[in-house]
């Protein structure tokens, strides 16, 4: 016994299983959407998706709007041409509220100005996350307010620079501050209509004149936002509804737009036979319902905030003549404002989501989903709990029957558990337990037993049958455990490599190979030491 605990092998296997016991210990072993139940998103889109590219690339970017509540147990899979199923391991409220909110946008990112594009999401090259960088949260008044720093692409900084040029009025000058400017401002939308024309009535279109004026900081929206830039900024036609039905030439003007836009944006306090005759003339309305307090227009149009120009980005102190010249601004700075340091982090992550993700290709036209419930997982779980333990006291009687040995007996039950509680650990830290998971467990654990009475086998023979010396028989047993556990590897490794979109069976895979590579490498070396050790004896 104290020659095996000074052997490399057991002490390596010794290490692992204390570094699992810590590993367990510490984060515990998260079960995925199979065992303690999960929530499951269906997303219907715009418009059917057949190229398999697209179809990539729609899966990607859902799982990478999934990725920001640490949860690995997701599946985004696509059902049909316009369907994709998303499950996630999560049933707190307010969060599934929060992943379908993120889901249901399509995630064009633009930044207008004076109604041009200067640039959109895709010319960020990248989010800047470096607090020395101006990547902060400021408490100041009661509010909150956020910054995320990025870099823009050479043709959207040059863009930006010939959009924003001198867009700054001298309006006064303060002895200690000096030049005082009044510049002009910016909005960012986050997909704004473009196949929509936006429709109100004359009260609703004063009414948001007034709150875009008197601004609201929770929204982003400064004070005096005027209500026409806005409009002019969003690009979509509009019409403002008098008395309640359409002038002649209003109506002349919806038959020219729907040739070209098919979707009506209206107000939840029209007519209902105003949406009749929209629909009349070839429109799908679609009524927005602004959070109590938000303008209309500024929830239809999906802007999200207006950020006045500053006369360093604009240029002000370099004269015409030299723009040409002029070096780009590539750095620059989204900021917005929110009630508490958590509302802050939280809009600053949504609109970090949105922007490394990337847009959909087409947009989302509705989401349902349902609720999984937990409790058939956790009767698995006990069951499989069961047939484990009865599983073992079987195979510890057919062992003892087989060797007539019961020292070998148990180190091979110990070794078998070892290999379990280590994969357990590993395969914890990269993923979640499901119903893959288990079964990549058992199937390793399978071939453990098996190469272990091969080993056994190997090791019980003799010398004098002419099977060779006792080291002999030890690498040839292990020639054939590496040989299996090769073949057990290679057939995993498609699974794993391009096994996109088969779920738990990439699951079942990684946890299987897992579990082979702990018993090549830790736990079979150590019973091949601990049965030399025993058999030598007899």
């Amino acid at each position: 016994m104290t020659a095996l605990l000074k052997n490399y092998k057991i002490l390596l296997m010794l290490a692992f299983l204390l570094i699992s016991f810590l590993i367990i210990g510490m984060r515990g072993v998260e079960f995925g959407i199979d065992f303690k139940g999960g929530t499951m998103f269906q997303i219907e889109l715009d418009e059917p998706v057949a190229d398999v590219d697209e179809r990539v690339r729609i899966t990607s970017i859902v799982s990478q709007r999934l990725d920001w509540t640490g949860l690995r147990d997701t599946t985004v899979n696509f059902f049909g041409d316009s369907f994709v199923i998303a499950q996630i391991a999560e049933t707190d409220p307010e969060t599934v509220e929060r992943i379908e909110s993120l889901l249901m946008k399509q995630g064009r990112f633009e930044a207008t100005i004076d109604g041009e594009t200067i640039f959109t999401g895709e010319g960020i090259i990248e989010l800047v996350k470096d607090p020395r960088r101006q990547y902060k949260i400021i408490s100041q008044d009661g509010f909150s307010q956020w910054f995320l720093p990025f870099l823009l692409r050479t043709d959207a900084a040059e863009n930006f620079k010939n959009l924003t040029w001198h867009k700054c009025v001298l309006s006064g000058f303060d002895p200690s501050a000096g030049k005082l400017y009044d510049c002009d401002r910016t909005y960012f939308y986050i997909d704004r209509p473009k196949d929509a024309v936006l429709i109100i009535s004359r009260a609703g279109f004063e009414a948001d004149k007034l709150l875009l004026l008197e601004g609201n900081y929770e929204e982003n929206i400064s004070l005096e936002t005027d209500i026409e830039e806005v409009l002019t900024n969003s690009a979509m036609p509009y019409i403002i509804v008098e008395d309640n039905e359409f002038t002649p030439e209003q109506v002349l003007e919806l038959q020219s737009i729907v040739l070209e836009k098919k979707k009506a944006i209206v107000s939840q306090f029209l007519n209902e036979s105003l949406n009749e005759e929209l629909e009349s003339i070839g429109f799908d309305t679609a009524e927005t319902i602004p959070p109590t307090g938000i303008p209309f227009v500024w929830a239809a149009t999906g802007v999200k905030q207006s950020i006045s120009l500053k006369e360093d980005v604009t240029h002000m102190d370099i004269p015409d003549e030299q723009k040409a010249s002029t070096e780009p601004i590539s750095a620059l700075v989204i900021q917005g404002v929110a009630t508490s340091d958590l509302d802050a982090l939280e809009r600053r992550a949504d609109l970090e989501i949105l922007l490394e993700s990337g847009s959909l290709p087409v947009g989302v036209k509705s989401i349902s989903k349902e609720t999984i419930s937990p409790l058939l997982g956790e009767n698995f779980l006990f069951n499989a709990g069961i047939i484990g333990i009865v599983a073992l006291l079987v195979v510890a009687l057919v062992i003892f029957l087989r060797y007539r040995v019961i020292k070998l007996t148990a180190p091979i039950i110990f070794i078998g558990l070892s290999e379990v509680f280590i994969t357990v650990a590993l395969v914890s830290m990269i993923s979640k337990f499901d119903l893959g998971a288990v079964a990549g467990i058992l199937a390793a654990v399978g071939t453990g037993v098996d190469d272990q009475i091969i080993i056994t086998d190997e090791l019980m023979k003799g010398s004098e049958a002419g099977e060779g010396s006792l080291m002999t028989r030890v690498r040839r047993a292990f020639f054939m455990v590496i040989a299996a556990a090769a073949t057990t590897i290679a057939t995993m490794l498609p699974i794993i490599v391009i096994g996109f979109g088969l779920g738990k069976l990439v699951g079942f895979a990684i946890t299987t190979t897992v579990g082979v590579l702990v018993g090549v490498l830790i736990t079979r070396p150590a019973f091949g030491e601990i049965a030399k050790e025993i058999i030598s004896k007899y």
